[in-house]
């Protein structure tokens, strides 16, 4: 049902996108000491911009029309879902492992980011890059061959 070489693409993807998330995550909070939420969105955000173009121009390069319209218009899907579910679960597990169990930010923030890649990859295979149905030519030429 599942490509697997899509799957493996995918999952490369969000492990280098982690590395964005986190890179961004220790320059803003770690050293420039922005306040954790702020940095932790902006983290998540850069890290959502690198993985759509990578899974735009990679993982689901066959379904996409490769125009600036094209990219932008399934960006914006891309970050409504998938900021959804990482602000949601990524955000909500960073603050709580922080706040309230003491965890060290970047450790709470690996553990959010792995609360929500089941979702995102079915998300982006039905939703975002939905491969889109082959046209029936007995249904073009009324006939039947059946």
């Amino acid at each position: 049902m599942f490509d697997v070489r899509r799957i493996i693409k995918f999952q490369f993807v969000a492990w280098c996108g982690t590395l964005v998330n986190m890179g961004v995550l220790w320059v803003l909070k770690g050293l420039l000491d922005v306040p954790l939420i702020l940095a932790g969105a902006c983290a998540i955000e850069l890290a959502i911009i690198h993985n759509f173009t990578w899974h735009y121009f990679l993982t689901w390069r066959e379904r996409v029309a490769h125009t600036v319209s094209d990219y932008f218009t399934r960006l914006v899907k891309y970050n409504l879902v998938t900021a959804s579910i990482d602000f949601v679960v990524n955000l909500t597990v960073l603050y709580v492992l922080t706040k309230y169990f003491g965890v060290y930010y970047l450790v709470a923030n690996i553990i959010g980011m792995l609360a929500g890649p089941i979702l995102k990859f079915l998300a982006n295979e039905f939703l975002i890059f939905r491969h889109k149905a082959p046209i029936d030519d007995g249904a073009k030429t009324g006939g039947d061959h059946g």
